[in-house]
This record gives structure tokens, sequence and C-alpha cells, in this order.
């Protein structure tokens, strides 16, 4: 019977480190995948595109004397640029402002137009009907990420539950944990170390999907390590209290008999 439960208690803990690790996979990708980390990245990527192959600023540097124009009585500027297929409402405060700040503002809200745009699709089935490679690091794809997160912590949650009934010492539960967490982290530590050996032109936009790799390192490695220092603690306390009712025990006065 101890065999059994040693076999099993084995496979759980392989299960829960992939467990693990995959759900600190879907974290990073959920994670760096929030507007405000993939704006910066996709304007970059954006404005490269405008300036090889989009030519957007071509054309609103061609436009831009009848936009100053039309705003000395108009508070803002629609602007149909057929480069990228999408109508622009500028500002005219903006327009103010010059060309560059323009294409600025017509970068913006072409990335966030990618990132919030609706899909009539799941997400494997957009692969193919989506405009790739942007759909990857849309809204959807955050949203598709962090699902798969709180899916796999459930399942995490239910394993420890059931490794609980094969665990002899239950202050163990705690150790193993712990520990797998903390191991599961170790990977996200160093991978954008290990990008930067990759083509710089397939960096550009592949980093975006690990920017908070490190951010999950610390989160996962810091409660792993919290863990298994509990279930440590709980191990000493448990054998101090074994050892003080020994000693107790032994130094019992007997009771006299008549």
């Amino acid at each position: 019977m101890g065999f059994i439960r040693s076999g099993l208690l084995i496979i759980a803990g392989i299960l829960l480190f992939l467990l693990f690790l995959a759900g600190n996979s879907f974290l990073t990708l959920g994670l760096s995948l929030d507007y405000e980390n993939v704006k910066p990245e996709l304007a970059s990527v954006i404005k490269t595109l405008t300036e090889n192959e989009m030519n957007i600023g071509e054309e609103i540097e061609k436009q831009y004397l009848f936009m100053e124009k039309h705003c000395q009585n108009n508070s803002e500027f629609v602007f149909n640029s057929e480069e990228v297929g999408q109508v622009f409402a500028i500002p005219c405060d903006v327009v103010s402002q010059g060309s560059d700040v323009v294409i600025d503002y017509c970068i913006e809200s072409y990335v966030e137009k990618i990132y919030s745009q609706e899909h009539d699709c799941d997400f494997w089935d957009c692969f193919g009907k989506a405009d790739m490679p942007f759909f990857l690091i849309s809204e959807k794809a955050k949203n598709y990420w962090n699902s798969k997160f709180y899916f796999s912590l459930i399942i995490s949650i239910v394993l420890v539950a059931s490794m609980f009934f094969l665990v002899e010492k239950k202050t163990n539960l705690l150790v193993i944990a712990g520990g797998l967490l903390a191991i599961s982290a170790l990977p996200f530590m160093k991978i954008n170390w290990v990008l930067s050996f990759l083509d710089e032109s397939f960096l550009q936009f592949f980093t975006i999907f690990f920017s908070k790799a490190h951010t999950v390192f610390l989160i996962s490695f810091i409660f792993g390590v919290v863990l298994l220092g509990v279930g440590i603690l709980l191990k000493f306390v448990g054998a101090g209290l074994w050892v003080s009712n020994l000693f107790n025990s032994r130094n019992k006065p007997s009771k006299e008999t008549d």
C-alpha cells in the first residue's frame, strides 16, 4: 500500500510541476499582453512599418498644409488613410503641434484599433482568419491566456488537495508544493537573456510576449519560497513539540504506591 501511495505521489508531483510551469507561461503571456505594456512596443513596430511599407507618414505630410487650413475654422480633421484602411479623427490641437505629432497620434490610434479589434472566432480558429501577427498581441489573445492561467490555477489547487491524502506527514505537502513552484519559476528568470541571442528584427516583435517574464519569476519564486519556509517551520515546530513532550514525560515524577 505504501509503494502505491509513493508512486501516486510522484506522479502527482510531476503533474503539479508541469501545471505550475504551464501556469507561469500563461500568466507571463497574459501580463505581457496588457495594453499599457503592448502599446509602446507595438507602436515602435508600427512606426517602423509606416516608414518602410505603409507610408502613412508620407500621406500625412502631403495633407498637412490642408489640415492646418481646415483647422482654422474646425475642431478636428477627419483623415482617411488608404495605406492602413482606417479613418482618423485628429483633434486640431494635435494638428497645431506639427506633422510629427500627427503621425504619432495616428500610430497610437491604429495601435489601439489593432489591440481592441473584435474577432468573431475562437482563439485558435482565428489563425488564418485574423490579421497576423497583430492578432497574437490583441486584447482577445490576452483574455485567452488569462483564462488558461485561471484554469491551470484551479486544477493545481485540486491536485494539491488530492496530494494531501497521499502524503504521510501533512507538513510535507507545503514543502513539496513550495519547492515545485519555486523550481518552475526558474526558467522565467533568464528568458529575456535567451531572447537577446535571437535575430534583432524578429526579437523586436517576439519580446512583447515575454516582457513580464521576470515579474512572473519573482511572483512564483517568492510565493514558492514562502510555502517552502512555512512547511519547514512547521516541521521544526512539530519536532520541537515532540522533543518537549518526550522530555516532560521522562521527567514527570511517578506516583507513589501505598
